[in-house]
């Protein structure tokens, strides 16, 4: 996906300040700048191993009330190394192989959820009543990815004239249409996520393809409109498109990066992350 290569672009960047894991050495504290990971396919081993990487480099997560804090430049308590980790879909085998390690670690994470696959009850994805039972249980913030959007939809007659449902027109649709189209989709996704998740806040969302419009559409006027839509209702919008390191005080205007951990390249990003060297 070619997000990941301007993010992956970043990486040197980060490695600076994630460095000086392993050896049982004492670590020092890195809380002038917060990494944001995030998996979409999951490797059940690679995970365990990656999470226990950043374990025994002394990182460990924190909650997006704690985030959002710390981009504010607010006071707020942090680990000595604290980093936010990040699932999207709600895949059913991806999240009860993360919920395991999250637990041998005592490590939290944040959902995002393609809310339209879990109500047409996708035997791939959780239901509703297993996404509450982790939001209740703590170790899980269930947050909002899509409604029904998450895929690619036809804009145009030529065979690649293919793109996000919120981030293109579609064929013969007026902006007007797209609007009510998407705006409609967020909506309904909110008020189900506000139905089924108990004590859901909307404080993150993360959209599909990570892309708002920001990262290629067919109406220029699609990413201010969508990325207005989307900060009206919640405070942080993740995408890959930027840089996965967040320093103190940036605030929530603009968009948040996240480093997706790859199953093809995640060891490899993971160790330039925990080490003075890039990929």
């Amino acid at each position: 996906m070619r997000l990941q290569m301007a993010t992956v672009a970043a990486i040197g960047m980060c490695a600076a300040a994630l460095v000086g894991c392993g050896g049982g050495a004492p670590v020092s504290p890195r809380q002038s700048a917060i990494p944001v990971l995030v998996y979409r396919d999951v490797q059940p081993k690679q995970l365990a191993h990656q999470l226990d990487q950043l374990h025994g480099a002394g990182y460990d997560t924190i909650t997006l009330a704690t985030f959002t804090r710390f981009l504010r430049g607010q006071p707020v308590k942090l680990p000595p190394r604290p980093f936010l980790l990040t699932f999207d879909h709600g895949r059913r085998a991806a999240f009860k192989a993360a919920d395991e390690v999250l637990r041998d670690h005592g490590f939290n994470a944040v959902g995002f959820i393609d809310v339209g696959r879990v109500t047409d009850a996708d035997p791939a994805y959780l239901s509703w009543g297993e996404l509450d039972g982790l939001q209740r249980d703590r170790r899980w913030e269930i947050q909002l990815e899509s409604g029904t959007g998450n895929f690619l939809m036809r804009y145009g007659p030529a065979p690649g004239d293919v793109g996000p449902f919120y981030a293109y027109r579609g064929t013969d649709e007026v902006l007007g249409g797209w609007r009510e189209r998407v705006f409609g989709d967020l909506s309904v996704a909110e008020r189900q996520l506000t139905h089924f998740i108990h004590g859901y806040r909307p404080l993150a969302v993360a959209p599909p393809y990570g892309n708002y419009g920001q990262a290629g559409t067919n109406d220029p006027e699609i990413p201010r409109l969508l990325l207005a839509r989307l900060q009206l209702s919640f405070p942080l919008v993740f995408t890959q498109d930027r840089p996965p390191l967040t320093a103190r005080g940036a605030g929530t205007a603009e968009r948040i990066g996240r480093l997706e951990l790859t199953p093809a390249h995640g060891d490899r990003d993971l160790q330039a992350l925990l080490s003075k060297g890039t990929p």
